[in-house]
């Protein structure tokens, strides 16, 4: 029995590999785009109850009413829409050259009209980014005293052409990509004529207290005094995600002897 055994695993060796090319063949076919369903989804849908606009689909790319979601690739590949990169995939119900029903990210359905008004066209030629948090130089001053000692403590927000990109859902449950715009916020501490304290802060100065994840997709928003004790001087830093319902809010200290340090805020 022995000497048949090499041939066995000869056998069985081959089998896998017959199993494994036609497995990556029907990962291929999967694969080829549905150039029939791409080509009925080109146009402005709006939402069959409100008539809102949704998104308009022009060859490879699919754009949003919205000045923050930025235009993402889109394909149909078998029964699924797959939209930006990696792909988010929505399950297509039912698609014709007027008619769009899939699934969202929530798993609820979408029922999309085709549209051919002009003005339903128009509102995709108004995008224009929009600063998220400030779109001028934005100074504070505050006079504080310590100790009898006076102080002065100056922050500027500084906007950036920064962008910052965001992956979220939209109302419709659809992934989109938006685009805000980063801060650099300089702070400065002076003791009369005397500087205790002068930097630009960036959001990575955080790094030790944010999640890469959120840290990459947040940007600077806001730092303010607040007061001052026997630490320091205070600042309420907020990094988050425009329009998002979360945020971090820290403490950055200022020392006397000019050194920063950055807690969480209780």
């Amino acid at each position: 029995m022995k000497k048949f055994r090499p041939l066995l695993l000869a056998v069985l060796a081959l089998a896998s590999l017959l199993t494994a090319c036609q497995q990556k063949k029907e990962a291929t076919v999967r694969a080829v785009e549905n150039t029939k369903a791409k080509l009925m989804l080109q146009g402005v849908w709006v939402d069959s109850e409100t008539m809102e606009v949704n998104f308009m689909v022009k060859g490879d790319t699919i754009f949003y009413p919205d000045s923050t979601s930025q235009p993402a690739k889109i394909s149909v590949v078998g029964d699924s829409i797959l939209i930006g990169e990696p792909p988010s995939s929505y399950p297509i119900v039912r698609l014709s050259d007027n008619v769009l029903v899939f699934k969202n990210q929530n798993g609820e359905e979408l029922r999309l009209n085709k549209s051919n008004s002009i003005d339903d066209k128009l509102v995709f030629k108004k995008r224009q980014p929009v600063l998220a948090v400030v779109n001028h130089v934005l100074k504070r001053d505050s006079v504080v005293t310590f100790a009898d000692e006076r102080y002065h403590c100056y922050v500027t927000v500084n906007p950036t052409k920064f962008k910052v990109l965001s992956r979220s859902l939209n109302d419709d449950g659809v992934v989109v990509e938006n685009v805000y715009y980063d801060n650099i916020i300089h702070i400065s501490v002076y003791h009369g004529a005397d500087k205790v304290f002068s930097s630009d802060m960036t959001k990575q100065n955080y790094a030790k207290k944010v999640p890469a994840d959120f840290l990459n997709q947040s940007i600077l928003g806001d730092i303010r005094f607040t007061h001052v004790d026997k630490e320091g001087f205070h600042f309420e830093t907020i990094i988050g995600i425009p329009a998002a319902t979360t945020s971090y809010v820290l403490d950055t200290i200022v020392s006397f002897d000019g050194k920063k340090s950055v807690r969480e805020l209780k």
